[in-house]
């Protein structure tokens, strides 16, 4: 009878240690997976201001949000390169216009208000 009793008491501790240890475990992967979590918001919200001083127009920011969200990360970051390079080409074509201001048009222009002065 002692016996019977004294196997039940060790199964039954056996049992709650191993449930406990299993608790352990589980608490230890909550940990980890809110860490995990906390730093990929932190990612989004990085790349939510990314987009806010990027984009120029209202319209690139949605599209920017869009391909967020059902892309994912990289694919936005592959379009916010690509406007990046967009503006930096359209800025050289800005300042390659203000180096020559007097293009074809503008000197055909000019010729023709000066003759019709005549």
């Amino acid at each position: 009878m002692t016996l019977t009793l004294n196997n039940r008491s060790q199964n039954k501790e056996s049992s709650l240690t191993q449930a406990l240890r299993q608790i352990q475990q589980l608490n230890s992967k909550i940990q980890e997976l809110e860490e995990q979590h906390q730093d990929y918001v932190h990612q989004q919200q990085n790349l939510i201001s990314a987009i806010a001083e990027i984009c120029v127009s209202p319209i690139q920011e949605i599209q920017a949000l869009r391909i967020l969200i059902h892309r994912g990360e990289g694919e936005c970051r592959r379009y916010l390169r690509s406007v990046l390079v967009k503006q930096s080409q359209a800025s050289k074509m800005t300042t390659e216009q203000i180096k020559k201001p007097t293009s074809n048009r503008t000197t055909k222009n000019r010729d023709f208000l000066q003759n019709s002065k005549k």
